[in-house]
């Protein structure tokens, strides 16, 4: 009766680590291998660690499609920094967006995606740009959000952490702030 879809390059022992070493279960890791290798049997046949293209990924893959942080997933979790996923790089991605992820895990990733310039640091130019995002039209990319408005807010926000005046916030005052809102393990989630 029904004999379970094999992939090449997915052993028993592979899915097994791939358990261990990411925050998925066994019936997940082997969903997203089925929309991996739907994308083009062929190419994973030939080479397991093939990079899918973004446009590859976003057709099989509708929770990425919308989201307002799209280019900074794919920056941020693609391995070679080339906008292409491998199946592991994917692996990772869902990770990090698992329930079962720990918040202070999550808030490292987090803090990647949102450190829009790349510093090192989450500054007022950042929170803008998440605010941006966040309030962006999707039809005609107009923002809801005046400038002054948008720097007030990463203002209060900056003040609020009191970050002994840096006017920014790095990895450490990130975790340490995620950690303390509730609201921050659900929204920095998708389900696969």
């Amino acid at each position: 009766m029904g004999g379970s879809q094999s992939y090449p390059g997915l052993t028993q022992d592979i899915l097994e680590d791939y358990t261990t070493l990411t925050y998925l279960h066994q019936g997940e890791i082997l969903y997203l291998m089925k929309k991996v290798y739907s994308i083009d049997p062929e190419k994973i046949k030939a080479n397991y660690h093939h990079r899918f293209s973004k446009e590859e990924i976003l057709k099989k893959f509708d929770v990425l499609r919308n989201n307002p942080f799209q280019d900074r997933l794919f920056r941020v979790f693609s391995s070679e920094k080339d906008d292409r996923f491998s199946f592991e790089d994917l692996l990772d991605l869902c990770s990090a967006m698992s329930s079962d992820c720990p918040v202070e895990v999550k808030a490292e990733w987090a803090f990647r995606v949102y450190d829009l310039d790349e510093d090192g640091q989450i500054s007022a130019q950042d929170i803008s740009g998440i605010i941006d995002r966040l309030t962006e039209h999707t039809s005609n990319k107009n923002h809801y959000i005046e400038i002054s408005s948008k720097k007030k807010i990463a203002d209060i926000i900056l003040n609020e952490l009191k970050l002994d005046h840096a006017g920014s916030m790095g990895l450490s005052e990130f975790k340490i702030c995620m950690t303390r809102i509730s609201e921050f393990q659900t929204s920095f989630y998708f389900r696969i």
